[in-house]
């Protein structure tokens, strides 16, 4: 792990020796090496577990910064600011712009950041956070002081937790604008910069999904489509694997893990960069059921032979003999930190620090149907009838169906649409979420509704591709990867994402060839039987067979959750759907969602209180009473 908090001082009245130890408790409790950096109006804490990557500070004339930053335009700035005969790392190169440009530079910036940058002379600066939040970036007040941090929990304090935003966690939905699980501790939202006057905190966006959707498409043909996507991929693997040797990956067999794999063994192979792999890792769960995904895996290794490690069937929700993890804040991973453990200790016992992710495939190329709502509500009624025809007959879907999701549903009022989600669940969402929160954050059925059809009539389409591309932040690892890795995502390459924001419907997604796009660009990389792969399994009855070989650990979650204590959840109910789930697999299957994301809600608020898991267990499974 490794953060930093930096404390600006504009009253100048200095950082009390109480204030520091408050400031020194995260490092203390999570046993890490850490040393402040003070200046005029400004400290800066700075700690760590290894001393793998760059330094988390820099200086320049006035200035002082403190950040995480890795560019992959370095080059752009090193022609304009590396004018010192020395080798800058990437903070530094930002602080020099920064120092010129102030805040106007920072919408050029490529890459993976969280910095705040502070003028001592005229006390004020400018923070930012990346455009997708790779890196995450927190403030908060405290007396006369503001401070910034790389971890929500560095600036908590004994803060209370933020009740609108568990509920909304619980919920699935997303959770009020820079609102965090901590009271009074507020992020900075992706592509964001800060401009800070003394005390005084401006947030101003630096990038938008919206300017590049929706209008006259990029590409004129699929032939430049397809090389476009496969050079700007390979730029991005390129920019990420750079001169870091001991490179891994992660290798589930889907498409876009296997792309990234593929494509940097190829680049190694063609010269494009200095060396490829030094391995990837593969999980394997449950052997012999769907989940157990090795012989797409396998056929990637086979074309591209490169390290393959298996993390085979590992326990879930409960490591024996090792301590569960204390993640910055709640995430609904909490049953599969066993196996990220695994993962890292086998990148880390190799010596490796660096690992690619095939996160973002999805958002990029997936594509949507929601443009026959908006032939709809521009009269082109026949046209999208005989297209929608088409497309069921050729993926062998009802028509009916199709009709009704992507053409009829999108256009009803919200009432309306909220109405039929709730008929159609048979009933409260999550019943056991307290109604008042349910009334007072607008919550309830609205679990179920697709925040992606609430676009204007005639633009659904463009909005559906806007919100998935916004939605981008949450789909990367945090929590123990993200501690114990560095973890980077060619996939959230911005030149790439521009690019799939202007790409037309049709090159998105085609019947039986969803992410048409990317298979092609793939063409002759990745094995064929991957790249022709069609679906994949879902994780339904992975989540109901976690739920019922850990019954024993996670029913001391149902007992006197801290969730009911704090007014989220009505215990009784929780007993309820846990044992519902555990008997009935229907049930199960409708409700694992919003039940897992309670149940690690609840486990990530005990494990902070040193109440779960039990060491002793327990054998009474009567759950319902």
């Amino acid at each position: 792990m490794r953060f930093f908090t930096c404390v600006l001082d504009p009253a100048g009245t200095g950082i009390s020796n109480r204030a520091r130890r408050d400031y020194e408790a995260l490092p203390r409790e999570r046993g890490l090496q850490f040393q402040w950096h003070v200046f005029e109006s400004v400290a800066i804490l700075t700690g760590w577990d290894d001393l793998y990557g760059d330094a988390m500070t820099a200086e320049h004339e006035e200035w002082i910064a403190a950040g995480i930053v890795r560019l992959d335009n370095r080059q752009e700035l090193e022609r304009q600011f590396d004018r010192y005969g020395k080798k800058s790392s990437d903070l530094e190169l930002v602080l020099r712009a920064v120092c010129r440009d102030g805040g106007a530079f920072i919408a050029r910036l490529l890459g993976d950041f969280a910095f705040i940058a502070w003028d001592r002379g005229t006390r004020s600066g400018v923070a930012a956070c990346d455009t997708f939040a790779v890196q995450k970036l927190f403030y908060a007040e405290r007396r006369d002081q503001l401070a910034f941090a790389s971890r929500a929990e560095a600036l908590s304090h004994g803060r209370g937790y933020d009740i609108g935003h568990l509920a909304h966690l619980i919920s699935l939905q997303a959770p009020p604008h820079q609102s965090t699980v901590y009271d009074g501790v507020r992020a900075v939202p992706p592509a964001h910069l800060v401009v800070l006057r003394s005390r005084h905190v401006t947030l101003d966006r630096f990038w938008d999904a919206s300017a590049f959707a929706g209008g006259a498409p990029c590409i004129v043909s699929e032939q430049e489509a397809i090389h476009t996507c496969r050079q700007l991929l390979r730029d991005s693997i390129r920019q990420r694997v750079g001169c870091d040797t001991n490179v891994w990956a992660q290798l589930s067999g889907g498409l876009d893990s296997s792309s990234i794999v593929s494509l940097t063994q190829w680049l190694a192979t063609n010269g494009q960069i200095s060396t490829g792999l030094d391995g990837t890792v593969t999980f394997v769960d449950r052997i012999g059921t769907g989940t157990d995904e090795r012989e797409y895996s396998d056929a990637v290794v086979a074309r591209w032979p490169v390290r393959n490690e298996l993390v085979v069937e590992p326990p879930t929700w409960r490591d024996e003999g090792d301590s569960p993890p204390r993640t910055d804040q709640p995430r609904g991973d909490l049953h599969v930190y066993p196996r990220d453990r695994r993962l890292c200790a086998i990148v880390k016992n190799s010596g490796g620090r660096v690992l690619l992710s095939g996160s973002g495939g999805d958002e990029l190329f997936l594509g949507n149907m929601l443009f026959f709502a908006d032939w709809v509500a521009r009269g082109h009624v026949v046209g999208a009838v005989r297209a929608m025809a088409s497309r069921a007959a050729l993926g062998h879907v009802s028509f009916w169906n199709l009709a009704y999701r992507n053409a009829l549903l999108p256009l009803l009022p919200r009432r309306a649409h909220a109405r039929l989600v709730h008929d159609q669940h048979e009933g409260p969402a999550i019943p056991w979420l307290e109604r008042s929160l349910t009334e007072r954050y607008e919550l309830g059925t609205s679990a179920y509704s697709a925040p992606s059809y609430n676009g204007k009539v005639g633009q659904k389409y463009r909005h559906a591709v806007v919100s998935t591309i916004e939605r981008l932040h949450a789909s990367h690892h945090g929590g123990v990867l993200a501690d114990a890795l560095d973890i980077r995502y060619p996939f959230l390459y911005r030149p790439l994402v521009e690019f799939a924001l202007r790409l037309s419907p049709d090159l998105r997604a085609r019947p039986h060839a969803h992410r048409w796009v990317l298979r092609e660009a793939m063409r002759g990389i990745l094995p064929e039987k991957v790249r022709n792969r069609v679906g994949k399994p879902g994780t339904g009855e992975y989540l109901s067979w976690s739920l019922s070989t850990q019954r024993a650990q996670l029913a001391p979650l149902t007992r006197m959750p801290i969730l009911g204590a704090l007014g989220l959840v009505d215990p009784a109910q929780l007993r309820k759907a846990f044992a519902s789930a555990l008997s009935d697999p229907r049930y199960g299957a409708r409700m694992h969602g919003p039940l897992f994301m309670t149940l690690a809600v609840e486990g990530w608020l005990e494990i902070r209180s040193d109440r779960w898991p039990s060491t002793c267990g327990t054998d009474n499974l009567d759950v319902v009473n």
